[in-house]
């Protein structure tokens, strides 16, 4: 068993700032990819769910079960709970488990060779992380709580059972990996960009997408992000970005509130990364 399954417990190392979210989406912003076509919109969202029931229910793997299904599932997943900057598995440890989202943030990291920890995503209540527990040995990315999270663990042995009792499984990791694969797409893209412009205005569309929320003045991501966080997100110095960033204040885009990115024109974002070149 990891060594952080024991419940909730002191992180092993600090907390590392929040990059790209892919989760969750406020109502009235369209979902982009990378270059602006459309992908699917995940379905969960940053609020907490109301039950184990409702968790098992939003993976995508369950989609189309019954009620009925969902509750005889339930008793496979098993309650975990981590404290803030606690990690729910790490980089090259055994693979046994698999987590559904109940209450909190996860962001998933990877280790750089220069063993630097670059933020991957933040998965949300409704969300899945360490999916690659049903197929690999053990986990390519860490995953470390933002937040006081609740999830529920789905161990590969569950797995196995669940998939001879209900073989329709098979189609809904299908659908998942394909998902995967596409944002992955999208995000290569982005960082292929010869335009630092365009590859942090992906970064926006982004969190507006997955952590935004509408005010009068424009969408207030709520996450913090320093610019060092968005430079190591798009492969940029912090200078440029810097200098990005004050080109955008400069022409009304963007503007900072308590720390965060208040987006007052989302839709020359959309445009800018559109056209990357």
């Amino acid at each position: 068993m990891n060594k952080n399954m024991e419940g909730i417990g002191k992180a092993k190392h600090p907390g590392h700032p929040v990059g790209i979210p892919m989760s969750g989406h406020p109502a009235g912003i369209p979902k982009t990819g990378g270059m602006g076509h459309p992908i699917a919109v995940p379905k969960g969202k940053a609020k907490p769910l109301a039950s184990k029931t409702e968790a098992i229910a939003r993976v995508p793997f369950f989609e189309r079960f019954s009620s009925s299904d969902i509750a005889n599932l339930e008793p496979y997943f098993q309650e975990f709970k981590f404290d803030r900057n606690q990690y729910l598995f790490w980089e090259g440890d055994a693979a046994d488990k698999m987590f559904v989202i109940k209450a909190g943030r996860v962001k998933i990291l990877k280790t750089s060779a220069s063993g630097k920890e670059m933020v991957l995503e933040v998965m949300v209540p409704g969300q899945i992380c360490g999916g690659n527990a049903l197929f690999a040995e053990t986990h390519r990315n860490s995953a470390q709580a933002v937040e006081g999270t609740v999830a529920y663990g789905l161990s590969h042995e569950s797995y196995d059972q669940l998939l001879i009792k209900y073989p329709q499984i098979a189609r809904g990791i299908i659908k998942y990996l394909g998902a995967k694969l596409m944002d992955a797409h999208d995000v290569i893209i982005s960082l292929v960009s010869s335009k630092v412009d365009s590859r942090i205005a992906s970064v926006i569309v982004r969190l507006c997408e997955n952590h935004g929320t509408h005010t009068k003045d424009g969408v207030l991501i709520n996450i913090r992000l320093t610019r060092r966080d968005i430079a190591d997100i798009v492969g940029s110095t912090v200078e440029t970005t810097i200098r990005t960033i004050s080109k955008f204040q400069k022409k009304g885009l963007l503007t900072t509130v308590s720390g965060r990115l208040l987006i007052k024109n989302f839709d020359a974002f959309v445009e800018m990364m559109k056209t990357p070149r």
